[in-house]
Protein backbone atom coordinates (compact mmCIF):
# COMPACT_ATOMS: atom_id res chain seq x y z
CA UNK A 1 0.00 0.00 0.00
CA UNK A 2 1.65 3.31 -1.44
CA UNK A 3 0.01 6.47 0.48
CA UNK A 4 1.18 10.43 -0.67
CA UNK A 5 0.03 13.69 -1.29
CA UNK A 6 -1.47 13.82 -4.98
CA UNK A 7 -1.95 18.43 -4.29
CA UNK A 8 -2.86 20.25 -1.49
CA UNK A 9 -6.90 19.02 -1.11
CA UNK A 10 -5.83 15.50 -2.03
CA UNK A 11 -4.24 12.23 0.01
CA UNK A 12 -3.20 9.05 -2.09
CA UNK A 13 -3.99 5.92 -1.06
CA UNK A 14 -2.92 2.90 -3.40
CA UNK A 15 -2.32 -0.70 -3.89
CA UNK A 16 -0.25 -1.56 -6.90
CA UNK A 17 -1.33 -5.21 -6.13
CA UNK A 18 -5.15 -4.77 -6.86
CA UNK A 19 -4.77 -1.95 -9.13
CA UNK A 20 -7.16 0.00 -6.86
CA UNK A 21 -6.53 3.42 -5.48
CA UNK A 22 -8.85 6.29 -3.56
CA UNK A 23 -8.17 9.76 -2.47
CA UNK A 24 -8.67 11.52 0.92
CA UNK A 25 -9.48 14.91 2.21
CA UNK A 26 -9.70 16.27 5.52
CA UNK A 27 -12.03 18.87 4.68
CA UNK A 28 -12.06 22.31 6.56
CA UNK A 29 -15.16 21.56 8.86
CA UNK A 30 -13.59 18.13 9.78
CA UNK A 31 -15.53 15.58 7.64
CA UNK A 32 -13.27 13.06 5.84
CA UNK A 33 -13.96 13.09 2.18
CA UNK A 34 -12.78 9.78 0.46
CA UNK A 35 -13.07 9.74 -3.26
CA UNK A 36 -12.83 6.13 -5.03
CA UNK A 37 -12.95 6.49 -8.73
CA UNK A 38 -13.84 3.96 -11.19
CA UNK A 39 -14.81 3.29 -14.65
CA UNK A 40 -18.51 2.90 -14.18
CA UNK A 41 -22.08 3.74 -15.24
CA UNK A 42 -22.94 3.72 -11.81
CA UNK A 43 -22.30 6.52 -9.25
CA UNK A 44 -22.71 6.44 -5.96
CA UNK A 45 -22.28 8.40 -2.29
CA UNK A 46 -22.52 7.54 1.27
CA UNK A 47 -22.45 9.70 3.83
CA UNK A 48 -22.24 8.42 7.24
CA UNK A 49 -22.26 9.59 11.09
CA UNK A 50 -20.77 7.46 13.69
CA UNK A 51 -24.24 7.48 16.23
CA UNK A 52 -26.19 4.20 15.69
CA UNK A 53 -27.81 2.04 18.99
CA UNK A 54 -24.53 1.56 21.32
CA UNK A 55 -23.89 5.55 21.80
CA UNK A 56 -27.09 6.78 22.38
CA UNK A 57 -26.21 6.77 25.72
CA UNK A 58 -23.00 7.55 27.25
CA UNK A 59 -20.98 9.79 24.70
CA UNK A 60 -19.11 12.70 26.38
CA UNK A 61 -19.72 15.74 24.08
CA UNK A 62 -17.76 19.18 25.12
CA UNK A 63 -17.15 17.78 28.74
CA UNK A 64 -20.86 16.44 29.20
CA UNK A 65 -22.17 13.21 29.42
CA UNK A 66 -25.31 12.53 27.21
CA UNK A 67 -28.19 10.11 27.32
CA UNK A 68 -30.89 9.93 24.79
CA UNK A 69 -33.88 7.52 24.39
CA UNK A 70 -33.42 4.50 22.68
CA UNK A 71 -34.19 4.44 19.06
CA UNK A 72 -33.04 8.42 18.46
CA UNK A 73 -30.61 7.03 16.39
CA UNK A 74 -33.08 5.74 13.85
CA UNK A 75 -35.66 8.61 14.69
CA UNK A 76 -33.32 11.20 13.29
CA UNK A 77 -32.27 8.92 10.60
CA UNK A 78 -35.80 9.34 9.36
CA UNK A 79 -36.46 12.76 10.24
CA UNK A 80 -33.23 14.23 8.27
CA UNK A 81 -34.60 13.19 4.61
CA UNK A 82 -37.36 15.40 5.15
CA UNK A 83 -37.44 19.51 5.07
CA UNK A 84 -39.26 22.29 6.39
CA UNK A 85 -41.75 22.29 3.53
CA UNK A 86 -42.87 18.89 3.79
CA UNK A 87 -40.98 17.59 0.62
CA UNK A 88 -39.50 13.95 1.40
CA UNK A 89 -35.48 13.93 0.42
CA UNK A 90 -36.38 10.60 -1.54
CA UNK A 91 -38.06 12.33 -3.65
CA UNK A 92 -36.08 15.19 -4.70
CA UNK A 93 -33.30 12.65 -5.47
CA UNK A 94 -35.76 10.55 -7.56
CA UNK A 95 -36.92 13.37 -9.51
CA UNK A 96 -32.79 13.82 -10.79
CA UNK A 97 -32.63 10.21 -11.40
CA UNK A 98 -31.11 9.28 -7.92
CA UNK A 99 -32.24 6.16 -6.06
CA UNK A 100 -31.58 7.59 -2.25
CA UNK A 101 -31.94 5.42 0.77
CA UNK A 102 -31.00 5.26 4.63
CA UNK A 103 -30.33 2.55 7.41
CA UNK A 104 -29.35 2.95 10.67
CA UNK A 105 -27.11 0.03 12.53
CA UNK A 106 -25.66 -0.08 16.39
CA UNK A 107 -22.52 1.76 15.76
CA UNK A 108 -23.72 4.40 12.60
CA UNK A 109 -26.43 6.05 10.55
CA UNK A 110 -25.66 5.67 6.87
CA UNK A 111 -27.18 8.21 3.91
CA UNK A 112 -26.88 7.52 0.53
CA UNK A 113 -27.75 7.35 -3.00
CA UNK A 114 -26.71 5.88 -6.47
CA UNK A 115 -27.59 7.25 -9.95
CA UNK A 116 -25.86 7.74 -13.69
CA UNK A 117 -26.83 11.11 -14.17
CA UNK A 118 -26.83 14.23 -12.30
CA UNK A 119 -24.24 13.42 -9.40
CA UNK A 120 -23.50 16.71 -8.96
CA UNK A 121 -26.77 17.35 -8.01
CA UNK A 122 -28.04 14.48 -5.81
CA UNK A 123 -24.57 14.69 -3.97
CA UNK A 124 -25.78 18.68 -3.33
CA UNK A 125 -29.16 17.74 -2.23
CA UNK A 126 -28.14 15.34 0.18
CA UNK A 127 -25.48 17.29 2.18
CA UNK A 128 -28.22 19.85 2.03
CA UNK A 129 -30.92 17.39 3.99
CA UNK A 130 -28.79 16.18 5.68
CA UNK A 131 -27.08 19.26 7.13
CA UNK A 132 -30.33 21.26 7.58
CA UNK A 133 -32.73 19.88 10.10
CA UNK A 134 -36.16 20.70 10.33
CA UNK A 135 -37.96 19.64 13.53
CA UNK A 136 -41.39 20.58 14.74
CA UNK A 137 -43.64 19.07 17.57
CA UNK A 138 -46.37 18.56 14.63
CA UNK A 139 -43.63 16.42 11.87
CA UNK A 140 -41.97 14.89 15.27
CA UNK A 141 -45.42 13.52 16.33
CA UNK A 142 -46.28 11.93 12.72
CA UNK A 143 -42.88 10.68 12.57
CA UNK A 144 -43.60 8.59 15.93
CA UNK A 145 -46.68 7.26 14.50
CA UNK A 146 -44.63 5.66 11.37
CA UNK A 147 -41.73 4.21 13.71
CA UNK A 148 -44.41 2.98 16.56
CA UNK A 149 -46.02 1.15 13.41
CA UNK A 150 -42.29 -0.05 12.41
CA UNK A 151 -41.48 -1.34 15.96
CA UNK A 152 -45.23 -3.39 15.94
CA UNK A 153 -44.15 -5.06 12.67
CA UNK A 154 -40.41 -6.07 13.83
CA UNK A 155 -42.37 -7.10 17.35
CA UNK A 156 -44.81 -9.27 15.16
CA UNK A 157 -41.37 -10.99 12.86
CA UNK A 158 -40.10 -14.40 14.22
CA UNK A 159 -37.06 -13.45 12.34
CA UNK A 160 -36.38 -10.22 13.82
CA UNK A 161 -37.38 -11.57 17.24
CA UNK A 162 -34.98 -14.80 17.48
CA UNK A 163 -32.05 -11.99 16.69
CA UNK A 164 -33.24 -9.63 19.13
CA UNK A 165 -33.48 -13.06 21.71
CA UNK A 166 -30.07 -13.67 21.21
CA UNK A 167 -28.30 -10.41 21.71
CA UNK A 168 -30.28 -10.74 25.11
CA UNK A 169 -29.21 -14.16 25.44
CA UNK A 170 -25.26 -13.24 25.08
CA UNK A 171 -24.93 -9.69 26.33
CA UNK A 172 -28.22 -9.20 28.72
CA UNK A 173 -30.40 -6.00 28.60
CA UNK A 174 -28.21 -3.50 27.80
CA UNK A 175 -27.02 -0.97 25.10
CA UNK A 176 -25.34 -4.20 23.25
CA UNK A 177 -28.76 -5.78 23.18
CA UNK A 178 -31.05 -2.72 22.52
CA UNK A 179 -33.09 -2.53 19.69
CA UNK A 180 -31.88 -0.10 17.03
CA UNK A 181 -35.66 1.32 16.48
CA UNK A 182 -35.84 1.65 20.14
CA UNK A 183 -39.43 0.65 21.92
CA UNK A 184 -43.13 2.48 22.11
CA UNK A 185 -41.94 3.52 25.53
CA UNK A 186 -38.94 5.08 24.72
CA UNK A 187 -39.88 6.88 21.22
CA UNK A 188 -42.62 8.48 23.55
CA UNK A 189 -39.69 10.18 24.99
CA UNK A 190 -38.46 11.47 21.79
CA UNK A 191 -39.54 15.39 20.88
CA UNK A 192 -38.23 18.17 18.66
CA UNK A 193 -35.78 19.12 21.72
CA UNK A 194 -33.98 15.60 21.87
CA UNK A 195 -33.88 15.30 18.17
CA UNK A 196 -32.30 18.55 18.00
CA UNK A 197 -30.13 18.31 20.96
CA UNK A 198 -28.86 14.97 19.69
CA UNK A 199 -28.32 16.54 16.69
CA UNK A 200 -25.71 18.83 17.33
CA UNK A 201 -24.22 16.21 19.72
CA UNK A 202 -23.33 13.74 16.78
CA UNK A 203 -23.84 15.05 13.12
CA UNK A 204 -20.38 17.12 13.72
CA UNK A 205 -18.73 17.06 10.54
CA UNK A 206 -15.59 15.59 12.37
CA UNK A 207 -17.56 12.43 13.64
CA UNK A 208 -18.89 11.87 9.74
CA UNK A 209 -17.61 10.82 6.80
CA UNK A 210 -18.64 11.19 2.92
CA UNK A 211 -18.06 8.08 0.83
CA UNK A 212 -17.85 8.69 -3.49
CA UNK A 213 -17.18 5.73 -5.91
CA UNK A 214 -17.46 5.89 -9.65
CA UNK A 215 -16.29 8.02 -12.77
CA UNK A 216 -16.05 11.24 -10.59
CA UNK A 217 -13.97 14.04 -9.86
CA UNK A 218 -12.91 14.85 -6.65
CA UNK A 219 -12.66 18.23 -7.02
CA UNK A 220 -16.39 18.78 -7.70
CA UNK A 221 -16.89 16.53 -4.60
CA UNK A 222 -15.06 18.93 -2.50
CA UNK A 223 -16.97 22.11 -4.31
CA UNK A 224 -20.97 20.36 -3.68
CA UNK A 225 -19.47 20.43 0.25
CA UNK A 226 -18.41 23.47 -0.09
CA UNK A 227 -21.09 25.12 -1.34
CA UNK A 228 -23.41 23.21 0.60
CA UNK A 229 -22.45 22.15 3.89
CA UNK A 230 -23.52 25.38 6.66
CA UNK A 231 -20.29 27.66 7.27
CA UNK A 232 -19.20 27.25 11.00
CA UNK A 233 -15.88 25.91 12.90
CA UNK A 234 -14.78 22.50 12.94
CA UNK A 235 -15.48 20.98 16.65
CA UNK A 236 -14.63 18.26 18.51
CA UNK A 237 -15.94 14.44 18.22
CA UNK A 238 -18.17 12.93 20.72
CA UNK A 239 -16.20 11.00 23.22
CA UNK A 240 -18.50 7.50 22.28
CA UNK A 241 -18.55 4.82 25.07
CA UNK A 242 -17.21 1.64 24.96
CA UNK A 243 -19.46 -1.17 25.94
CA UNK A 244 -17.59 -4.07 27.88
CA UNK A 245 -18.41 -7.22 28.48
CA UNK A 246 -17.34 -11.09 29.87
CA UNK A 247 -16.88 -13.95 27.76
CA UNK A 248 -19.52 -15.96 29.32
CA UNK A 249 -23.04 -15.50 28.40
CA UNK A 250 -26.01 -14.07 30.30
CA UNK A 251 -28.33 -17.04 29.31
CA UNK A 252 -27.70 -20.25 27.38
CA UNK A 253 -31.37 -20.86 26.47
CA UNK A 254 -34.47 -18.09 25.37
CA UNK A 255 -37.59 -18.81 23.60
CA UNK A 256 -40.84 -17.51 22.68
CA UNK A 257 -44.21 -18.94 20.93
CA UNK A 258 -45.54 -17.77 17.89
CA UNK A 259 -47.00 -18.17 14.57
CA UNK A 260 -44.52 -20.10 12.63
CA UNK A 261 -44.71 -23.90 10.86
CA UNK A 262 -41.91 -24.69 12.55
CA UNK A 263 -39.34 -23.42 14.54
CA UNK A 264 -36.69 -21.24 14.12
CA UNK A 265 -33.23 -20.69 15.97
CA UNK A 266 -30.07 -19.13 15.91
CA UNK A 267 -27.47 -19.85 17.72
CA UNK A 268 -24.59 -17.23 18.86
CA UNK A 269 -21.37 -18.15 20.42
CA UNK A 270 -20.09 -15.05 22.24
CA UNK A 271 -16.15 -13.59 21.54
CA UNK A 272 -13.61 -12.23 23.72
CA UNK A 273 -13.88 -8.49 23.87
CA UNK A 274 -12.56 -7.02 20.81
CA UNK A 275 -9.33 -5.34 20.67
CA UNK A 276 -9.12 -1.72 21.02
CA UNK A 277 -6.34 -1.75 18.43
CA UNK A 278 -8.71 -1.39 15.19
CA UNK A 279 -5.71 -4.03 13.15
CA UNK A 280 -6.19 -6.59 16.03
CA UNK A 281 -9.95 -5.99 15.20
CA UNK A 282 -8.92 -6.78 11.46
CA UNK A 283 -6.76 -9.16 11.77
CA UNK A 284 -9.61 -11.40 13.91
CA UNK A 285 -12.46 -10.72 11.77
CA UNK A 286 -10.45 -11.85 8.75
CA UNK A 287 -8.94 -15.04 10.57
CA UNK A 288 -12.72 -15.63 12.19
CA UNK A 289 -14.60 -15.16 9.43
CA UNK A 290 -12.04 -17.97 7.51
CA UNK A 291 -12.74 -20.58 10.80
CA UNK A 292 -16.53 -20.01 10.11
CA UNK A 293 -16.11 -21.00 6.20
CA UNK A 294 -13.85 -23.95 7.10
CA UNK A 295 -16.65 -24.98 10.35
CA UNK A 296 -20.17 -23.90 9.09
CA UNK A 297 -19.99 -23.27 5.40
CA UNK A 298 -22.58 -25.61 2.91
CA UNK A 299 -19.15 -27.90 1.69
CA UNK A 300 -18.61 -28.37 6.10
CA UNK A 301 -19.20 -31.75 7.70
CA UNK A 302 -21.62 -30.20 9.98
CA UNK A 303 -23.97 -28.42 6.98
CA UNK A 304 -23.84 -32.45 5.67
CA UNK A 305 -24.84 -33.98 8.89
CA UNK A 306 -27.72 -31.87 10.43
CA UNK A 307 -28.87 -31.40 6.32
CA UNK A 308 -28.51 -34.76 5.44
CA UNK A 309 -30.89 -36.00 8.95
CA UNK A 310 -33.29 -33.59 8.01
CA UNK A 311 -32.68 -31.05 11.52
CA UNK A 312 -32.07 -28.10 9.45
CA UNK A 313 -33.48 -26.95 5.84
CA UNK A 314 -32.34 -24.46 2.64
CA UNK A 315 -32.88 -21.14 5.19
CA UNK A 316 -29.57 -21.97 7.03
CA UNK A 317 -26.76 -19.29 7.58
CA UNK A 318 -24.01 -18.34 9.37
CA UNK A 319 -21.56 -15.59 9.99
CA UNK A 320 -18.88 -13.44 12.68
CA UNK A 321 -19.81 -10.14 13.84
CA UNK A 322 -17.54 -7.79 15.47
CA UNK A 323 -17.25 -4.08 16.48
CA UNK A 324 -15.12 -2.32 18.86
CA UNK A 325 -17.87 -3.31 21.41
CA UNK A 326 -18.68 -7.00 20.40
CA UNK A 327 -17.90 -9.86 18.46
CA UNK A 328 -19.99 -13.10 18.36
CA UNK A 329 -20.34 -15.93 15.75
CA UNK A 330 -24.09 -17.01 14.99
CA UNK A 331 -26.00 -20.18 13.15
CA UNK A 332 -29.33 -19.15 12.08
CA UNK A 333 -31.34 -22.18 11.31
CA UNK A 334 -35.26 -23.75 10.88
CA UNK A 335 -35.55 -27.80 11.84
CA UNK A 336 -37.65 -29.47 14.93
CA UNK A 337 -35.49 -30.10 17.39
CA UNK A 338 -32.99 -26.82 17.37
CA UNK A 339 -31.35 -28.24 21.20
CA UNK A 340 -30.45 -31.35 19.31
CA UNK A 341 -28.60 -28.90 16.64
CA UNK A 342 -26.89 -27.42 19.50
CA UNK A 343 -25.61 -30.07 21.16
CA UNK A 344 -24.85 -31.64 17.61
CA UNK A 345 -22.49 -28.33 16.93
CA UNK A 346 -20.91 -28.60 20.06
CA UNK A 347 -19.67 -32.07 19.89
CA UNK A 348 -18.67 -31.35 16.38
CA UNK A 349 -16.87 -28.30 17.46
CA UNK A 350 -14.69 -30.68 20.20
CA UNK A 351 -14.41 -33.08 17.51
CA UNK A 352 -12.63 -30.50 15.63
CA UNK A 353 -10.70 -29.48 18.06
CA UNK A 354 -9.22 -33.30 19.16
CA UNK A 355 -8.35 -33.75 15.76
CA UNK A 356 -7.34 -30.43 14.29
CA UNK A 357 -8.21 -28.19 11.24
CA UNK A 358 -7.24 -29.29 7.76
CA UNK A 359 -4.44 -27.13 6.50
CA UNK A 360 -5.58 -27.79 2.54
CA UNK A 361 -9.03 -26.96 3.89
CA UNK A 362 -7.79 -23.72 5.44
CA UNK A 363 -6.39 -22.98 1.86
CA UNK A 364 -9.73 -23.09 0.50
CA UNK A 365 -11.13 -20.77 2.30
CA UNK A 366 -8.69 -18.20 2.24
CA UNK A 367 -8.48 -18.09 -1.49
CA UNK A 368 -12.61 -17.96 -1.74
CA UNK A 369 -12.30 -14.72 0.95
CA UNK A 370 -9.75 -12.91 -1.36
CA UNK A 371 -11.49 -13.74 -4.50
CA UNK A 372 -14.76 -12.42 -2.71
CA UNK A 373 -12.57 -9.24 -1.35
CA UNK A 374 -11.90 -8.33 -4.68
CA UNK A 375 -14.82 -8.60 -6.22
CA UNK A 376 -16.75 -6.13 -3.93
CA UNK A 377 -14.77 -3.82 -6.19
CA UNK A 378 -16.85 -4.04 -9.16
CA UNK A 379 -20.00 -2.89 -6.83
CA UNK A 380 -20.02 1.33 -5.76
CA UNK A 381 -22.12 0.42 -2.93
CA UNK A 382 -19.87 -2.99 -1.61
CA UNK A 383 -16.84 -0.29 -1.93
CA UNK A 384 -18.88 2.49 -0.14
CA UNK A 385 -19.72 -0.07 2.09
CA UNK A 386 -16.44 -1.50 2.92
CA UNK A 387 -14.67 1.87 2.92
CA UNK A 388 -16.78 3.54 5.61
CA UNK A 389 -17.18 0.64 7.68
CA UNK A 390 -13.41 0.07 7.97
CA UNK A 391 -12.42 3.97 8.40
CA UNK A 392 -15.52 3.96 11.04
CA UNK A 393 -13.42 1.49 13.09
CA UNK A 394 -10.16 3.44 12.81
CA UNK A 395 -8.92 0.90 9.97
CA UNK A 396 -7.30 1.79 5.83
CA UNK A 397 -9.00 -0.42 3.59
CA UNK A 398 -6.26 -1.56 1.82
CA UNK A 399 -4.90 -2.77 5.09
CA UNK A 400 -7.26 -5.15 5.10
CA UNK A 401 -6.45 -7.12 1.45
CA UNK A 402 -2.12 -7.29 3.34
CA UNK A 403 -3.81 -9.08 6.47
CA UNK A 404 -5.82 -11.15 4.16
CA UNK A 405 -2.79 -12.30 2.34
CA UNK A 406 -0.93 -12.28 5.98
CA UNK A 407 -3.21 -14.56 7.76
CA UNK A 408 -1.78 -18.18 8.43
CA UNK A 409 -2.89 -21.41 9.56
CA UNK A 410 -1.42 -21.03 12.85
CA UNK A 411 -3.43 -18.03 13.38
CA UNK A 412 -6.84 -19.62 12.22
CA UNK A 413 -5.84 -22.29 14.49
CA UNK A 414 -5.26 -20.36 17.81
CA UNK A 415 -8.54 -18.84 17.29
CA UNK A 416 -10.27 -22.45 17.20
CA UNK A 417 -8.94 -23.22 20.54
CA UNK A 418 -9.10 -19.84 22.11
CA UNK A 419 -12.70 -19.90 21.18
CA UNK A 420 -16.04 -21.94 21.81
CA UNK A 421 -16.02 -22.81 25.11
CA UNK A 422 -19.09 -24.34 26.75
CA UNK A 423 -20.20 -20.98 28.53
CA UNK A 424 -19.88 -19.24 25.47
CA UNK A 425 -22.77 -20.55 23.61
CA UNK A 426 -26.39 -19.40 23.71
CA UNK A 427 -29.63 -20.90 22.07
CA UNK A 428 -32.48 -17.92 21.08
CA UNK A 429 -36.06 -20.09 19.91
CA UNK A 430 -39.11 -19.43 18.23
CA UNK A 431 -41.50 -22.36 19.27
CA UNK A 432 -44.78 -23.20 17.52
CA UNK A 433 -47.75 -21.75 19.62
CA UNK A 434 -49.28 -25.05 20.60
Amino acid sequence: MRRRTVNKRFTLFEDKALKEKYYYAKHESGLDIYVFPKRMTQKTAWLGVKLGSFYEEGAIVDGDKKSYPSGIAHFLEHKLFSSADGVDACEILASIGADANAFTSNNKTVYMFSCTENFDKALAELVRFVYNPHFTAENVKSERGIITQEIRMCADSPYDTVSRNLLLALYGKCKLSSDVLGTEGSIAKINEKTLYDCYRSFYRCSNMALVVCGDVDGDSVLDAVDNNLPKKAAQDSPVLPVLSHTSAVKKSYIEKAMSVSQPIFEIGIKDAMPSADSYERLSRDVAMTILDEMLFSRASELFGELFEGGFINESYSYGYSITRDAAFHSIYGEGDDPKFVLEKIKAYIRRIKERGLSESDFLRCKRVMYAEFIRDFDSGDDVAGSLINIVFDGGELFEYRKIIDGVTFEDVNACLYSSFNEECFALSVINKID
